[in-house]
């Protein structure tokens, strides 16, 4: 069972919430480096096939997903607007579907533990509903799970 808090109580957000056993810097490593990206992202769901990612702000990233057992491909594609060594902003979408979010992660260090906070806000409650409808927050759980493992290993 996961330890991420998902929070729906603002009509056009979703609010997600979980600590890491690592601190900030490890963290933020394993969520901008694409080879580590590789191996938590997908969670038990899906596999990641690619992971492109300029890390900057004005950067784009891509990340392409293919479902266990042969299912469909899919990616996620967006641009970085802001990065520092506690914060991220960056837009989110599927690709090929209109509309995206605007997530901001935040990361707060106490005792060698880094919080993770990531707000996304969504154009329209229609918008977020679709994501949250999509089960997002089981497989951004699992990721985060298999996140909270690689950075064991690190």
């Amino acid at each position: 069972m996961s330890s991420l808090v998902v929070s729906t109580e603002i009509p056009t957000e979703i609010h997600l919430t979980r600590t890491f056993d690592a601190p900030r810097n490890l963290v933020m490593k394993a969520m901008t480096t694409p080879a580590l990206i590789k191996k938590w992202l997908g969670g038990v769901r899906a596999d990641v096939i690619s992971v492109d990612m300029d890390v900057r702000p004005g950067g784009r990233y891509r990340y392409e997903f293919a479902v266990k057992g042969g299912g469909p491909r899919f990616a996620f594609v967006g641009t970085i607007r802001e990065i520092g060594p506690d914060r991220v902003v960056q837009t989110e979408s599927m690709e090929g579907m209109p509309g995206e979010s605007i997530n901001t992660t935040t990361y707060e260090e106490k005792d060698g533990r880094t919080i993770m906070k990531v707000v996304m806000v969504f154009p329209s409650k229609e918008m977020r509903d679709q994501v949250v409808a999509t089960g997002m927050s089981d497989g951004a759980g699992e990721s985060y799970d298999e996140l909270a493992k690689l950075l064991k290993s690190l």
